[in-house]
């Protein structure tokens, strides 16, 4: 059995809410810059939090188009030479959120995502010490092999 292509919100949206780590590669350097981050699916764009210094915000700077991939249950079968997962992969344009509410309601979500102990809503002094970035989603796909 081929893996199987998934388009469907419902299947996504389980997905996202599975998975722990994305990995997001940036444009705008002599290579793409690949970094697992944590993140939340929320209203059809992907959230992230970061510093407000470093490579991505400067890549990001340079050019704002970025790739994004992610897997869940995967497992090696050796004696059948194939792999049972779940994956999704897209691509999109990342953009540093700068609307104050926009900011503290996608920290909320993260918030509470990774189960943190930062107070909720997000204060705005927390507001001022984390940088938040958005990825407005182009093309998004998901795919599947499960065993037959």
């Amino acid at each position: 059995m081929k893996g199987q292509l998934r388009h469907d919100s419902a299947w996504l949206e389980a997905f996202f809410q599975r998975a722990d780590e994305l990995f997001v590669s940036f444009s705008g350097g002599e290579f793409p810059y690949v970094l697992p981050l944590n993140f939340v699916w929320l209203d059809g764009c992907i959230y992230l939090h970061c510093g407000f210094t470093g490579r991505k915000i400067d890549l990001l700077r340079q050019d704002g188009r970025v790739g994004f991939a992610a897997a869940l249950d995967v497992t090696i079968v050796r004696e059948k030479s194939t792999t049972w997962y779940k994956s999704i992969s897209g691509c999109g344009r990342i953009r540093i959120v700068s609307e104050p509410e926009e900011k503290r309601r996608a920290l909320d979500a993260l918030s509470l995502r990774y189960a943190a102990r930062c107070p909720r809503p997000a204060p705005d002094a927390m507001l001022q010490r984390v940088n938040v970035l958005r990825i407005d989603v182009e093309e998004l796909c998901g795919k599947e092999r499960r065993p037959d």
